[in-house]
């Protein structure tokens, strides 16, 4: 009995003296073997830095940790499987993936091309505050085994440039809305013989919200050839995520922007004619800072991700950066108002009689209008946000006629925020 007693004290003894740092340490490493026996889709998990899982099945790879998700691999996402009106991937072992996507919206957008049977389709639907993604649709009529068109850079910005020399002018502080801009010639035609001040010649005048709206090409080379620069183009368009990497769970296509320093090339891409590409994604997402007081929150498409019923990731909004000032976006805002109300996209907005789609919901957009190449086309771009008071989606539709034009990009905007608010409605708004 005394020896027994001495054993017990001896082994008392070691568990007092050893430091509980250790004990800790010994009981993760056994819980940490536990688990990676008992599960298959475990496939890293590296203490020096953080957790991660990954899984590799159907041709995607999905991998997590508590920073963020990552979806990759050639075959692209199909939004039919739905668990609880949303959308979901589900995966071997009792993982499933749940997605940010309104299935009304996503659904509508790809019914909607598919109607008129564009030859090239891409919609991208994105919250303001928050930066879910609410609609991600790529249709192609012409060649249907096209992948991730969404996400694309290939695409020339067009005027949708517009919006990064308005910003850099505001910030700056050498505009204002209502400036007035003097000019000669018609709204569109960009020649050295107009974008150059000559007051005997520039008898027409316009202010720069309404040159936004009619997407008047000369008075946005003129800003930019007065008071701005191409280091001036070229910083605010990386400020809003031109030849950056974009931060998002799928690889997206970077978004280029080059400027040389000559007066031609200053005023071309001004006014939206210069060597620029942008994605679908990357358009709604610089709607969305707009219409989120200049804050850009990063995209995200993956709502949660649960194991066995058990969710085991959930999404974080995360803020990238500050692109501009709250007083440059609400001034931003009310020029896009323009395009809606008396400039290229007010047919789509408004009936012939002058009522509006959208009723009580304030939307500002901007259009875009240039021949590309890859893919071939007529392109027609439209970004936009709603309602402007209280922004709670940005949109950017894009649409490559070929060779006849079977709809424009306004047209698509109009149909996708019909769709949200009759499911969204605001409080003030009423939807006709």
């Amino acid at each position: 009995m005394k020896q027994r007693w001495q054993e017990y004290q001896k082994r008392f003894t070691w568990h007092r003296k050893t430091p509980g740092k250790t004990l800790f340490i010994l009981m993760l490493a056994a819980f940490i073997i536990f688990l990676a026996a008992g599960s298959p889709f475990l496939d890293t998990f590296d203490l020096s830095q953080k957790i991660r899982y990954s899984i590799e099945e159907n041709g995607l790879r999905l991998s997590f940790d508590e920073e963020g998700a990552r979806i990759e691999g050639a075959t692209p996402i199909l939004f039919k499987e739905k668990m609880e009106d949303k959308f979901v991937s589900s995966f071997e072992n009792g993982l499933s993936v749940t997605y940010t996507i309104d299935p009304p919206l996503q659904e509508k957008m790809t019914e909607f091309f598919a109607k008129y049977k564009v030859p090239y389709g891409a919609f991208v639907a994105i919250s303001p505050k928050t930066g879910k993604i609410l609609a991600m649709v790529e249709y192609s009529e012409k060649h249907k085994g096209d992948q991730h068109l969404a996400l694309r850079a290939t695409y020339p910005a067009a005027s949708l440039f517009k919006l990064i020399t308005a910003a850099a002018a505001i910030e700056n502080g050498k505009v204002e809305p209502e400036t007035v801009i003097r000019f000669n010639g018609g709204l569109y035609s960009l020649t050295p013989r107009n974008w150059v001040d000559n007051p005997k010649r520039d008898k027409n005048k316009i202010t720069l919200a309404d040159a936004m709206g009619k997407s008047c090409n000369v008075a946005f080379a003129k800003v930019a050839l007065k008071w701005l620069g191409s280091e001036d183009l070229l910083h605010y368009a990386e400020i809003f995520g031109f030849n950056k990497s974009l931060d998002f769970e799928l690889p997206v296509q970077m978004s280029q922007a080059s400027v040389e320093n000559t007066q031609e090339s200053i005023a071309k891409t001004a006014a939206g004619f210069g060597h620029v590409t942008l994605s679908p994604l990357h358009g709604a997402l610089i709607a969305s800072v707009i219409g989120n007081d200049g804050k850009m929150i990063a995209p995200r498409i993956i709502d949660k991700i649960s194991l066995d019923g058990r969710d085991i990731y959930n999404f974080k909004a995360k803020e990238l950066d500050t692109c501009i000032s709250t007083e440059t976006a609400d001034k931003l805002k009310y020029m896009m108002t323009k395009t809606i109300e008396s400039g290229t996209s007010r047919h789509a907005f408004y009936t012939r009689r002058g009522r509006a789609y959208l009723k009580d919901i304030t939307i500002g957009g901007k259009t875009g209008t240039l021949e590309g190449d890859n893919p071939p086309g007529d392109y027609s771009w439209f970004v936009g946000i709603a309602p402007l008071e209280d922004p709670e989606i940005a949109v950017a539709a894009l649409v490559i006629n070929q060779p006849a034009w079977q709809v424009k990009a306004s047209v698509a905007a109009r149909e996708a925020l019909l769709t949200y608010f009759k499911n969204n409605k605001p409080r003030t708004a009423s939807v006709q």
